[in-house]
């Protein structure tokens, strides 16, 4: 009896706990499920013969369109006002039209991944770097260093045969149930613009 009132109250306290972090900001995203997810090396995604070309960095980045939502991490509520949110951007969102919106984190960091990853092929190439690409990729860097101190993984990484970092398992929130909410709140969809050889999130 004694057990079952201290893991009801420690369940209720962990609850409490839960609640007061969710109202330090309103906001429309609603509370998405976590899973444990184990880090691999995944070629698809990044390779090291990616970087030999232009081309071969491009066709890899293609792979990574559909890790972004439909409207490349926009989303739009027709309440915004009710949420703890700024106002919306005015974004160009496809090749014709301007629209409101609001860019996911998640999303963000994986377009300044994919931008980072494509000038470096370009650096590693020999191609002189323009100062708006100085200025995305100073952006792009320092915006991850602030995502990876935001997102503060605890997960313990130990020695494995795979390599460091591999084969650790993390919490992570559910990046499927994510893409799922982000593309039902989708703004106007920007994937069906793309143009050929267009590769960057």
């Amino acid at each position: 009896m004694i057990l079952c009132i201290f893991v009801l109250s420690t369940n209720i306290a962990l609850s409490e706990e839960d609640d007061k972090l969710e109202s330090l900001r309103k906001s429309p995203i609603p509370k998405l499920p976590r899973k444990l997810y184990t880090f691999t090396g995944d070629e698809r995604y990044l390779n090291e013969e990616m970087f030999n070309s232009e081309a071969e960095t491009l066709h890899t980045l293609h792979n990574w369109i559909p890790l972004s939502s439909d409207a490349r991490g926009y989303v739009h509520f027709n309440n915004y006002e009710s949420y703890d949110l700024s106002d919306p951007y005015t974004v160009s969102i496809n090749r014709t039209h301007d629209g409101p919106g609001y860019m996911l984190s998640a999303f963000h960091q994986l377009h300044c991944l994919s931008y980072l990853v494509q000038h470096y092929q370009k650096g590693y190439g020999g191609t002189n770097l323009t100062q708006e690409v100085a200025h995305h990729s100073a952006h792009c860097f320092d915006y991850i260093r602030q995502a990876i101190m935001c997102a503060g993984d605890t997960s313990l990484e130990g020695k494995t045969e795979a390599g460091p970092g591999w084969g650790s398992v993390h919490e992570c929130v559910d990046y499927d149930a994510l893409l799922g909410w982000a593309n039902e709140n989708s703004a106007e969809k920007w994937r069906n613009a793309l143009m050929p050889g267009e590769a960057i999130l």
